[in-house]
């Protein structure tokens, strides 16, 4: 017989283990910062950012609202947040109950089989020092300040009386595999603080530098940025998905200005419209570590600028970025169609 465990007794004791070590650890980690470290520098002079960088925090976009303007946790209770994390890793891993019931008829048949390859973020994102609560750091209160009654592309369309199933131009740019999750890479991850799922490929980037562009490639949707060293923006070509990006560095940081998006680019995760405009710096603070950090505007959806802060960690030797083929615009969608014209012929 298998001996059992209390769990809330197992992290009491982890707590207590880590109550002991971590002074020691944050010891280390202070006396690494202090040390002298200089950024490298390519051979025109800019701060070297290339190489591959991911985002291993399960740290949310938005700060969830019973949190209200706490925009750190405790290193209890971000260590906490990471133990449960690694425990619904191990759980994902264990095999599928052969007794377990049907899904529920009518309900939602949820990606589980997909999400069991993905990898569960561990990490609470930490910076300055602090374990964040949320990305967004401003406003206070960690949250997206939605306009009330502002509505995108999608959202005009369905007033005018368009149906969700009339065609493929009202689905979102994702399902037809025009455009990746976010306007940008980077902006948002798919889980939540208390999902299990996990999204690597939307938390891969690569960073490559010449002397007059920077081009950044997303293994998500294999999306590729070439972004030219400008002060100006090409205002004739309408607008892009991902936008029209120029780019410039200040001191040991890479500025990237983008407008000129798309409208259909507006998503369940961050909604916007062909107004929105978003900063990004790219900041190296140490050999395998960069703060990624981006202030959007959208005067037709928020309130204000939003801000967020997103450390990025250089992937591990070994691991690489792939090919990134979006697929189910080749099938999904034209059935999705298919079956809501049948639908249709049989009212």
């Amino acid at each position: 017989m298998k001996p059992r465990f209390n769990s809330s007794c197992v992290k009491a004791c982890y707590l207590w283990i880590l109550a002991i070590y971590i002074p020691v650890f944050l010891t280390t980690v202070s006396f690494a910062a202090e040390s002298a470290w200089l950024v490298p520098r390519t051979e025109y002079g800019y701060p070297d950012l290339q190489g591959l960088w991911t985002n291993p925090s399960q740290t949310p976009l938005q700060r969830p609202v019973a949190l209200g303007t706490k925009q750190a946790y405790t290193t209890e209770e971000a260590l906490l947040l990471e133990m449960i994390a690694r425990d619904q890793e191990v759980a994902r891993a264990l095999p599928l109950d052969p007794d377990r019931p049907a899904p529920q008829r009518g309900g939602t048949v949820g990606a589980g089989a997909d999400q069991n390859f993905e990898v569960r973020p561990i990490m609470v994102s930490k910076v300055n020092g602090e374990y964040r609560t949320s990305l967004i750091i401003d406003p206070p209160n960690g949250r997206l300040p939605y306009l009330e009654g502002a509505r995108d592309i999608y959202a005009d369309w369905l007033a005018q009386g368009f149906d969700r199933l009339d065609g493929p131009e009202i689905r979102s740019g994702q399902e037809r595999c025009l455009n990746s999750a976010g306007q940008l890479p980077l902006l948002f991850t798919f889980d939540a603080t208390n999902s299990i799922d996990g999204d690597n490929p939307l938390r891969n980037i690569q960073i490559v530098q010449n002397e007059n562009y920077v081009v950044i490639l997303s293994e998500y949707f294999s999306a590729v940025r070439v972004i030219r060293l400008s002060d100006e923006h090409f205002e004739n070509q309408g607008n892009k998905w991902l936008g029209d990006s120029i780019a410039r560095y200040e001191g040991d940081s890479l500025v990237i200005h983008t407008k000129n998006f798309r409208p259909e680019q507006s998503n369940f995760f961050v909604r916007s419209s062909a107004q929105l405009e978003i900063t990004e710096t790219y900041t190296p603070v140490s050999k395998d570590q960069l703060l990624f950090s981006y202030t959007l505007t959208d005067p037709k959806f928020y309130s204000q600028s939003v801000t967020a802060q997103v450390p990025l960690q250089r992937m591990a030797p070994g691991k690489k970025i792939y090919e990134y083929a979006c697929h189910e615009g080749n099938y999904s969608l034209p059935s999705i169609l298919r079956a809501a014209r049948v639908r249709d012929s049989q009212r």
